[in-house]
């Protein structure tokens, strides 16, 4: 786990490289290198967070034995050590994962991709060939921004290491809109930066000629097919087999591995297995937590029964919110969940006061197999799709069938659907936002949907659109703000692509999401874990908006930046918020998108000093 940095072309200069590398210093605190070639076509630059073979011999940028091929990695390939058994032709000179890339790019060329279990995000300037050749893993878990200008390509794992080498800093207004009238962000290749983009995960790009060229090497919906005949039981050993086989390779590694761990029933599966895989050295385990019973899942982790476990717990309070807020929206460039991110980048503080380098979490499961309860109305959709509404209620209890679902069932049927989420506008306040400057003319498309299933076409749009990639985005950020590497073994290519062979009936029953991962859980957890139903994250956001929180949520929104931005409608955010305070609501959404966007605009927009020391360009 690391941070790269990169520029190729003939309009740079070497500071600016030196800059993009001092920026990224958090991501990689161990090492930092440089590559140039002689012709100066090309600068690589490299921090290390070092994991895997702790030899200054595995630093990057790293050059092959024959001198042509130089990478920059971040982070980790986990087959390395099966992978290094069939190159067998190379002399290697490290133990670690970074140059088996580079043996396996000599060998296979732009392929080698495709061998890879892992996350990364990787740049290869081969020399014989005068190209850049880039690629990010399939969900795009390691980030990859580029900006590309004055037949000039610039690249790094933050997009504020690109504008430390001078590329302008500008608001994208398309993406602003998208994001307070939709909710969405992280959903496309653009970014809240006019000019920045992302390479999307499974997908390579080459650099040559000055011409960028992108294409997939994977595409989840064209994965082999599994029968979809085989009995539950074939299917449950299949799904354990992969998850501890992910979670075998995901241990691999030269420091500790520490596990996040939470009081839902994914984060348990982790735990309890690697408890059972009599691992010589007790694992320390990192729980987020709130100072208030109502918001403190730590209660639950005893009824787990570990055994090899040191559980440590961290309180986050509301009166260092402000404080977070601020330093986080620095690491993550882009608006960010609310309370939830905050308390989770300051669990990681308090890790990396541990000397925590690596840490596992329990992420993917929800996604794959459908742990959300606004998914199942597409699961009943497809039954009456396939046996019409008389076989859906007689196969579904009339108690999961009320006349909002059956309201749900038909917009999906129609194409008209809306999930309910934090995603839909019903969580918004559209009216508050100005026709001045947003772009309400550029209408959001939606999503592709490759599937014929509505079941899987709503998992699919979670997994590669919405709910995963702005997770993935945020815990990579905050992490790595913090010098920590957290892997995500349930996020194993494998997993998502089994996950998509699996008829609904397996995923969602009985009113309940991830049933074949409750069948495959039964030799781990308590039955009180396997029944109990999803429980959302449950934090103090709205009560501390309204309460401990309000002086400053007022002192931001009454700002003179804030009302003269012309974003939002001023006197209906008054409006809204005094609603806000006097109301029920559990909603909050809408006030953290304000802060989010007054926040964002100050750090980046109004106090712009990234060009200081570098060519501006």
């Amino acid at each position: 786990m690391c941070g790269i940095s990169g520029i190729c072309g003939d309009n740079w200069e070497s500071n600016q490289l030196y800059a993009m590398t001092k920026i990224q210093e958090h991501r990689g605190p161990d090492n930092k290198g440089h590559f140039i070639n002689t012709n100066h076509k090309i600068g690589l630059g490299h921090n290390r967070l070092s994991i895997i073979d702790l030899s200054d011999s595995a630093n990057c940028p790293m050059t092959d034995t024959s001198g042509s091929v130089t990478v920059v990695f971040n982070g980790e390939i986990y087959n390395y050590l099966e992978l290094r058994d069939q190159l067998t032709y190379y002399p290697f000179q490290t133990t670690g994962d970074t140059e088996v890339i580079l043996a396996a790019y000599i060998r296979w060329g732009e392929r080698c991709v495709q061998k890879f279990i892992g996350m990364f995000s990787f740049a290869i300037w081969d020399e014989s060939k005068n190209q850049l050749f880039c690629s990010r893993d399939r969900l795009g878990i390691k980030p990859f921004f580029f900006h590309t200008q004055e037949n000039t390509f610039y690249f790094a794992s933050d997009a504020k290491a690109l504008f430390a080498a001078g590329v302008p800093v500008k608001p994208d207004w398309k993406q602003w809109t998208t994001y307070l009238t939709k909710g969405y962000y992280d959903h496309s290749r653009d970014t809240f930066f006019e000019g920045v983009k992302t390479l999307p995960g499974g997908h390579n790009l080459v650099y040559k000629n000055n011409q960028v060229h992108i294409t997939p090497y994977w595409k989840m919906e064209d994965s082999p097919k599994g029968s979809s005949s085989r009995s539950i039981n074939d299917y449950s050993e299949e799904l354990q087999s992969l998850v501890s086989e992910s979670l075998n390779l995901h241990m691999r590694s030269d420091v500790p591995v520490n596990v996040n761990l939470s009081g839902g029933i994914d984060s348990g599966i982790l735990a309890t297995i690697l408890d059972t895989s009599n691992y010589s050295v007790p694992i320390t385990s990192f729980t987020s937590s709130f100072d208030d019973i109502n918001y403190d899942e730590s209660h639950m982790i005893p009824d787990l029964g570990l055994t090899n476990f040191v559980n440590m717990k961290h309180v986050t309070n509301a009166s260092s919110i402000p404080s977070l807020a601020e330093e986080l929206l620095w690491h993550q460039e882009a608006p960010y969940g609310g309370i939830p991110t905050l308390a989770y980048y300051d669990l990681h503080k308090f890790m990396q006061t541990s000397s925590t380098k690596v840490s596992l979490e329990g992420q993917g499961f929800d996604e794959l197999f459908g742990g959300y309860k606004y998914v199942q109305p597409y699961h009943y959709a497809d039954i009456v799709v396939e046996q019409g509404w008389n076989g859906l209620e007689q196969q579904i209890s009339p108690k999961y069938l009320s006349p909002t679902v059956k309201t749900q069932i038909k917009s999906i049927l129609d194409y008209n659907a809306v999930p309910v989420n934090q995603d839909s506008t019903e969580h918004l306040k559209t009216n508050c936002l100005s026709h001045n400057i947003l772009h309400f003319d550029d209408e959001f498309a939606g999503f592709d949907r490759p599937f014929s299933r509505f079941l899987d076409n709503i998992l699919y749009q979670d997994l590669m659109h919405t709910k995963l990639p702005r997770v993935l985005r945020m815990n990579d950020k905050l992490s790595m703000a913090t010098g920590i590497e957290l892997r995500v073994p349930f996020l194993d290519h494998r997993l998502v692509e089994f996950a998509f062979t699996l008829p609904n009936h397996l995923k969602i029953r009985n009113g309940q999401g991830k049933f074949i991962l409750r069948e495959m859980s039964r030799a781990y957890l308590p039955k009180s874990l396997i029944t109990q139903n999803k429980i959302s994250v449950v934090t103090p956001q709205t009560l501390w908006l309204k309460t401990e929180l309000k002086a400053w949520v007022s002192d931001i929104i009454n700002s003179t930046s804030f009302k003269t931005r012309e974003i939002f409608d001023n006197h209906a955010i008054q409006s809204a918020y005094a609603q806000f305070i006097d109301t029920d609501q559990n909603n909050s959404f809408f006030v953290w998108q304000w802060l989010n966007t007054e926040l964002w605009f100050q750090k980046f927009i109004d106090n712009n000093s990234f060009s200081k020391n570098t060519k501006a360009i």
